[in-house]
């Protein structure tokens, strides 16, 4: 009898469709996670000002609205410059006839073709608006813009703190 007709096979098939289903999709999950057209999305600035710009504004937000008295609020920040990133490079040094040469390169992740980060400067903050429940007290106002020009090192005529509607 040959194991491999096509009654022996659609019976293996039906016993075992969610082992094979599980099976598919973990093929499928993988592939993706391989993929080589992937873009490390640490690798571009652009979304390493989003991250650095996103996580500043939420983790503010979330700050201000437990002090006393702002209640819910929303925080608008403007930027100096867009950040930096600083990525890892090799440099080759030769010398030869009393003079020296050097080559530098960047060092690449894997096979993306993305530069290894070493390290990423947020953007510097310009200005920063709150607009909060509590925006219409002066103690609020005093509050906020303490909290906010120590934390983020600017002066307090870059702070606005306004009354939410």
């Amino acid at each position: 009898m040959n194991p491999f007709n096509s009654v022996s096979l659609s019976t293996f098939f039906r016993k075992n469709k969610w082992l094979i289903l599980i099976c598919v999709l973990a093929l499928i999950l993988l592939l993706f996670l391989f993929s080589e057209n992937r873009t490390d999305p640490v690798a571009d600035s652009s979304s390493d000002f989003q991250f650095c710009s996103e996580t500043l504004r939420k983790e503010l937000e979330q700050t201000l609205s437990e002090m006393s008295g702002v209640g819910k609020c929303t925080v608008f920040i403007t930027y100096a410059d867009g950040g930096e990133t600083v990525y890892a490079y090799d440099e080759d040094t030769s010398t030869s006839d009393g003079k020296t040469d050097s080559k530098s390169k960047y060092v690449l992740v894997s096979s993306r073709s993305s530069g290894l980060i070493l390290k990423v400067y947020c953007p510097s903050v310009l200005g920063v608006a709150v607009i909060c429940q509590g925006g219409d007290s002066t103690r609020v106002k005093n509050d906020v813009t303490e909290v906010l020009s120590r934390t983020l090192g600017i002066s307090a005529d870059r702070i606005s703190v306004k009354k939410m509607h």
